[in-house]
């Protein structure tokens, strides 16, 4: 809830260009998709995962504003309707009138940058004081050629300049491309906007925040509870554990381990398939992220330090670990972790449980 609270705050206060640094699985896109929903004055959201550069992000933009705040130019726009659609020839001549050609972001064409910059246009011609929200940017930039990024975020910049009436909220993961160029003094995003610090919740937190939100479930508080610690703090893993618990037995840890245990059955397919794709992300992906599960710290997989930092870089890039404090990684998926620990490799097995046994001994002596 303060989260939440901080967030709508930040956004109804229009903060002009505003970058969101949002842990992985927490709840930040759910979040940020009900404050734009609840705000007052006119608000759309991107998500950037399903854009591979500059051409596809305008696209989507577009799309989105002709959608929102020109519903009767949609299927027009979405080449659904016909060339003489009366709503898309009434969209084209507004468009058109401003200097935009409207068929180059219907079908994609000439350059991305540009055309970035005429969907931002589009944009504050159909709803000048509109709120754009690029969620996932963050996994996009890093995809992209460092230049290529650079030139994007300078691109936003700009266009932030020329339409001060709109409002920019740019959402990406811990320690990404966004939140180093507002501190670069060389980017020519440096200093552009404010940042917002959003941290996966702690599991107590799905508890005491009930006090707050107690009405709006009847689900036991022990139950929840629970679910969210096995769930290490990931809000749509917590709700899918409670949906999936027994009504049985009475204790009610017990059926939260239940619906845990159901939730890792059906999804185990699934897990094991991002096991195996790990080792297109990096070579040493899946040694790191067993190593994590198990407690070790992923520098002990007896890889150089070049490669295991190079490693941890990508995993974060793409989701799947972070860095909760200077020295610590932390593993995203909790469903990833317990496959990693239940399928450890024997190294990892050996170096695990001798490591348990000196701490063991220590603890003795």
């Amino acid at each position: 809830m303060a989260e939440y609270g901080e967030l709508q705050t930040h956004i109804v206060e229009r903060p002009g260009l505003l970058v969101v640094t949002s842990d992985p699985w927490s709840g930040t896109s759910a979040m940020l998709r009900s404050v734009l929903a609840d705000l007052e004055h006119p608000a759309i959201g991107v998500d950037a995962r399903r854009c591979r550069g500059a051409m596809d992000l305008a696209m989507a933009i577009a799309d989105r504003a002709v959608g929102e705040y020109a519903p009767e130019a949609e299927a027009w726009w979405m080449s659904t309707a016909p060339p003489s659609d009366t709503g898309g020839l009434r969209l084209a001549r507004t468009l058109r009138s401003v200097g935009l050609e409207p068929d180059d972001l219907r079908v994609g064409t000439g350059d991305g940058t540009r055309a970035l910059r005429q969907s931002i246009e589009l944009l504050s011609t159909l709803r000048e004081d509109a709120v754009l929200a690029i969620d996932h940017l963050g996994p996009l930039l890093s995809a992209l050629p460092a230049q290529d990024a650079r030139h994007l975020l300078e691109t936003l910049r700009a266009i932030r300049q020329q339409f001060a009436s709109l409002d920019f909220i740019l959402v990406e993961y811990p320690e990404g491309p966004i939140g180093a160029a507002l501190a670069d003094e060389r980017h020519p995003l440096y200093h552009a906007g404010q940042r917002l610090r959003i941290r996966r919740a702690h599991p107590s937190r799905f508890v005491t925040d009930l006090a707050i939100t107690r009405g709006w479930t009847k689900v036991p508080v022990d139950l929840i509870g629970a679910a969210a610690e096995l769930a290490n703090g990931v809000p749509a893993l917590a709700w899918s554990i409670l949906r999936l618990a027994p009504r049985e037995p009475d204790f009610l840890p017990t059926r939260a381990f239940h619906g845990w245990q159901e939730l890792r059955r059906l999804t185990a397919p699934m897990t094991a398939h991002q096991w195996e794709l790990l080792r297109r992300v990096h070579p040493l992906a899946q040694p790191i992220i067993t190593a994590t599960s198990v407690g070790m710290r992923p520098h002990s997989i007896g890889a150089n330090s070049k490669s295991v930092n190079e490693g941890l870089k990508r995993l974060r890039e793409v989701g799947l670990a972070w860095r909760t404090e200077k020295r610590y990684w932390a593993l995203a998926d909790p469903l990833l972790a317990a496959w990693a620990r239940d399928h450890a490799s024997p190294w990892a097995q050996r170096k695990s449980q001798l490591a348990s046994t000196e701490s063991t001994v220590r603890a003795e002596g």
